[in-house]
């Protein structure tokens, strides 16, 4: 246990310090919080292309240069909302093609003189109900983006003086560590073989699939069967 005397001399020398004081030090104080930005793994869909997020993440913290860790996680907002507006757009485009393909033929014939603002109309008329939470969707984005922008820039008027635009590095994990690629395998994919084991031709790979973990399972007995919970005893009176 320390004494007494060794407590007070820890409280005094810490009284002493008070970090960085020259603008190279503070920022090189900053820097050293900054572990790593917002990776693409964990907004990402599997079929998405993670590239693509990162070089928008980058041109936004390129545009507006965040100076300290608030500023940066602000940005990073804005760059997941803006992502998610765009991944909205396309899933909509993508209701949107989907029903005038598979309805094309029956539209050319219940209406002869159909032209392309018609086919358009029949087409809303029929999406609408699955286009709608997509577009609620979006404004909540947009709204979302525009809340950080407006944070961003009332931060930005606050800075202290001789701020320098912070660094960050990239790992390609989630939030938790997890990677999410790791789950994304391509079909037939060759199974590791045993060792001596004649390997066998495989076929060419195909579109990907998802694989999912394998969670751990029940306990079981040596007959192969789930063990029996264990019976409580009743509370006495």
């Amino acid at each position: 246990m320390r004494s007494d005397a060794q407590i007070e001399a820890s409280r005094l020398n810490g009284a002493k310090s008070h970090g960085p004081i020259t603008a190279e030090g503070k920022q090189r104080s900053s820097q050293n919080a900054v572990k790593h930005g917002l990776s693409a793994r964990t907004v990402v869909l599997c079929n998405e292309d993670h590239a693509l997020f990162d070089q928008l993440e980058q041109d936004y913290i390129d545009s507006l240069q965040p100076c300290t860790v608030l500023e940066l996680h602000l940005v990073q907002h804005i760059a997941v909302a803006e992502w998610r507006v765009r991944r909205a757009w396309a899933v909509d485009t993508a209701i949107n093609d989907i029903s005038i393909t598979r309805h094309k033929d029956q539209d050319d014939r219940e209406n002869p003189c159909l032209d392309d603002d018609y086919r358009l109309a029949l087409n809303q008329m029929r999406v609408e109900k699955d286009t709608s939470p997509l577009q609620r969707a979006t404004a909540r984005l947009e709204r979302a983006r525009s809340r950080a922008m407006a944070e961003f820039h009332r931060l930005r008027k606050i800075r202290p003086e001789g701020a320098q635009p912070i660094q960050i590095t990239r790992p390609d994990v989630s939030t938790t560590g997890r990677d999410p690629a790791q789950y994304v395998q391509r079909q037939n994919q060759p199974k590791p073989q045993p060792i001596g084991a004649v390997s066998t031709p495989q076929s060419s790979p195909q579109e990907p699939c998802l694989v999912f973990p394998d969670y751990p399972k029940p306990e079981e007995d040596q007959f192969g069967e789930p063990l029996p919970p264990i019976p409580l005893e009743p509370l006495a009176a």
